[in-house]
């Protein structure tokens, strides 16, 4: 290793985590820390914009411990801003946490992540569809995703703190609409079920999929069953989360 890259290696290394590796020889120790501060803080009030909920939650000093040792330990694998929260998210899942946060800070974290991510998604919203659309092959628009938590991620906030996981999962459906603002709906579990299939391949005729299901449950209603099934597909369609294969 050349002589630049030695030093290019001990000054970031030394920005990363300051009070555990010294100040590279021949550089001035007071100018570094303001530096190593300046970057710091930068990161960690970038990363309070994009998690305000977490950041509202934990104490302050776990707060800047977090940010810390994602600084620290994580190698980001690109060098834009916008896609630090991601990186965050993946840190926070692979990451062995103190036993002081809360089980549910990595599915809280996804949570928060996903509206940015669709928020700043370079996606053109689709058209409404007209007509009947539970009987057209449809598929999930990029803009929508659901969504899966073992805790109430969307309750959660300094007033309300889950201790363990709800006793049925929570679905969610979250998309963003026409006004392009970012939304998040609460799922019964066949609806989520319905458009998660819907996500997860092309071409799914909604009426179709819920006869399948009324044979599968042996359901006594059918009909009432597809019927509702319709309804909130058409219901959803006002949001334009569909796309017409």
């Amino acid at each position: 290793m050349g002589e630049l890259k030695k030093l290019q290696k001990a000054f970031t290394e030394h920005l990363r985590n300051p009070d555990h590796v010294p100040v590279p020889d021949g550089l001035d120790e007071r100018r570094m820390s303001v530096y190593s501060e300046l970057i710091f803080n930068n990161v960690s009030s970038l990363l309070s914009d994009f998690f305000p909920v977490i950041k509202s939650i934990v104490s302050d000093d776990a707060w800047q411990s977090i940010v810390r040792n994602f600084f620290v330990s994580h190698e980001s694998q690109t060098p834009y801003f916008m896609a630090l929260s991601g990186e965050f998210v993946e840190y926070l899942a692979q990451a062995q946490l103190s036993a002081d946060l809360p089980d549910y800070l990595t599915e809280l974290a996804h949570y928060e992540w996903v509206e940015l991510a669709l928020f700043t998604m370079d996606e053109a919203q689709p058209d409404e569809l007209a007509g009947d659309i539970g009987h057209l092959q449809l598929s999930l628009s990029p803009l929508a995703q659901p969504l899966v938590y073992n805790y109430p991620v969307h309750q959660i906030s300094p007033d309300f703190q889950p201790t363990a996981p709800g006793d049925t999962p929570t679905y969610l459906l979250v998309c963003r609409i026409p006004d392009e603002s970012v939304r998040f709906f609460e799922l019964q579990p066949l609806a989520f079920h319905l458009l998660n299939d819907m996500h997860q391949r092309s071409g799914l005729v909604p009426a179709d999929w819920l006869q399948e299901k009324a044979d599968e449950f042996e359901v006594q209603e059918k009909d009432e069953f597809v019927r509702n099934g319709l309804a909130l597909i058409q219901s959803f369609n006002q949001y334009r989360v569909f796309t017409d294969n």
